[in-house]
């Protein structure tokens, strides 16, 4: 089991949580940050002497490295160039933001939703506008747990869920309800204090029945569902609790990023940048170094987590953790920061973190938070491979076992989260890009946004030539043809309609992994309408179905990279 890992129950933390909140009166939690960050702003001074926030993430090893193994700057990559780091494990987010505005730091460190949540404190005064700099992670370690009866996402329309307020979870819980056709509008947020470990957090809440489902950390759902099952009722689970969506599937909805002030950045622009260079140089070696397994070196990286970031835990501890962040590397940045073509690049995110915020009136109006526009060729001093890397990788023949197996046991509805239709004229398995385009495009985000998930692209046929043959009582071996026939043009379509994803995304310049997609003919065994009574009914069984299948469903076909 991985330890909960975003957040710090050390006792100074949670009572500078509580001190926070407490300063400012008897405010509602999910309030805007500026009802719960007052302090006034200060300026910040031309240094390389500065203090850091880090939290307890996998991927925050990666600045640990960078500042020579150790909390204070030790000889390595900051080191030469010129910075003296205090690093600081600092998992109070308003705590963050209050000390940014008085530049006791002038860096701040969090998720994409919680920075974006904090620019009404940082974007009123052009001295602390955020300047994002660094994307450090994608993460691999956070899930939505739902309680009996809750099978898809639909079926959590006008039900409660429990989100911590101020925390990594609010647009991934958007993302999730958008993609099954529902807004924040639909459910009932309630909000909780903390994350993890305390009786305010979604796990605690749920558990007591004051939520329907609750985002949570991979360990604390894994605890309610009985290790990722269902929830049994004993030892801490729920009854009938099972992980509804996670971001092992979702591999590309919660990222986490460092952001610096404005007056700062202006000042110190070409320190910033060597100091960018240097995370993204500890981010290679660490990487190579924690693929060892049993190494001296990952034991090194492994124990260092696991003092500094999970307060002495057992070393086997900072491994899970390093695990649970899907890291970017100079790759991974220069894609999201400046590649218009990513579907998952930096202003979709920020246009759905602002739905997600909005919808939970904790922003009045759109934010677009400014990045550094580092021109990432600039930035490969010392870099030995800046070759693109996929986020997850897939053995498409364990992957299109594990989806057979699950249409056998008849499992594959209930392990089916989104589904998404397209659909052809009769005869057809042709998919020209004038009539698709759209449809090409969703499956693109689909496909980048659940990069973790398989996807199977499942052909179906109409039955009515098979039910008018039956009618008029062909025999056997011809209704066997017909039956086989539509059996292989369904396939044939499935593998088209990929094939023509395939030249759409290379067209456009968009990487798609084409071992996330297991093809599938099902011919004329699963009709929407049989036997259809219209023309319109009858185009609608003429259908390709993708769906994205959850990590739980093929846990052994797929590894994060």
């Amino acid at each position: 089991m991985t330890f909960p890992f975003r957040v710090s129950l050390a006792p100074a933390a949670l009572a500078l949580t509580l001190g926070v909140f407490a300063s400012s009166g008897a405010l509602a939690l999910g309030e805007p940050m500026d009802q719960i960050v007052t302090a006034d702003v200060r300026d910040c001074r031309a240094t390389q002497d500065v203090a850091m926030p880090i939290i307890a993430w996998g991927a925050d090893a990666v600045t640990i490295e960078a500042n020579g193994g150790a909390m204070s700057t030790q000889p390595g990559p900051l080191a030469d160039g010129g910075w003296q780091i205090d690093l600081a494990v600092e998992d109070d987010f308003a705590g963050q933001v209050e000390a940014y505005v008085t530049c006791a730091s002038p860096f701040l460190r969090g998720t994409l939703g919680m920075l974006a949540a904090a620019a009404p404190v940082t974007e009123a005064d052009p001295r602390t506008e955020q300047v994002i700099i660094f994307k450090h992670s994608w993460s691999a370690g956070d899930g939505i747990v739902a309680a009996p009866g809750i099978d898809d996402v639909a079926d959590l329309a006008g039900k409660r869920i429990a989100v911590q307020a101020y925390g990594p979870h609010l647009d991934f819980v958007s993302r999730i309800l958008d993609d099954g056709g529902l807004s924040l509008d639909d459910v009932q947020i309630v909000w909780t204090r903390d994350l993890t470990g305390t009786d305010d957090s979604p796990a605690e809440v749920m558990a007591r029945g004051e939520a329907d489902a609750a985002a949570m950390i991979l360990p604390d759902a894994r605890l309610l569902t009985s290790g990722g099952n269902v929830g049994s009722g004993a030892e801490g689970s729920i009854q009938g609790a099972t992980i509804l969506f996670s971001t092992q599937e979702a591999t590309a909805v919660i990222g986490d990023y460092i952001s610096v002030r404005r007056d700062y950045f202006d000042a110190n622009r070409e320190a910033v940048a060597q100091l960018v260079n240097a995370l993204l140089n500890a981010e290679e070696d660490t990487r190579a170094v924690m693929a060892q397994d049993g190494s001296a070196g990952q034991t090194r990286i492994a124990t260092l987590i696991a003092d500094e970031l999970l307060g002495g835990l057992p070393a086997e501890e900072g491994v899970f953790l390093w695990q649970d962040a899907i890291t970017d590397g100079w790759s991974g940045n220069a894609r999201h920061f400046g590649d218009p073509a990513d579907p998952r690049r930096f202003s979709v995110l920020m246009d759905e973190i602002n739905i997600a915020l909005m919808g939970a009136d904790m922003i009045a109006r759109p934010q677009m938070l400014a990045t550094a526009e580092w021109d990432w060729r600039d930035l490969t001093d010392g870099l030995e491979d800046i070759s693109d890397r996929d986020i997850a990788a897939f053995d498409p023949t364990a992957a299109a076992a594990a989806v057979q197996r699950l249409r056998r046991t008849g499992q594959l509805d209930a392990n089916t989260k989104i589904d998404f239709e397209v659909y052809f004229e009769p005869d057809s398995t042709d998919f020209p890009v004038a009539l698709y385009a759209n449809d090409f495009e969703e499956i693109i985000r689909l496909a980048a946004t659940y990069s973790g998930a398989i996807i199977t692209v499942e052909g179906h046929s109409d039955p009515l030539h098979y039910l008018r043959r039956e009618k008029e009582q062909a025999d056997d071996g011809e209704l066997k043809a017909i039956r086989t026939s539509a059996m292989n043009l369904s396939l044939d379509r499935a593998i088209a309609v990929v094939d023509a994803l395939t030249q759409f995304a290379d067209a456009e310049g968009v990487r798609i992994n084409r071992n996330q997609f297991t093809v599938d003919g099902v011919g004329i065994t699963d009709p929407l309408f049989n036997p259809p009574n219209s023309a319109e009914e009858w185009r609608q069984n003429m259908r390709v179905v993708f769906r994205v299948l959850t990590a739980q469903a093929e846990a052994t076909e797929f590894s994060p990279l």
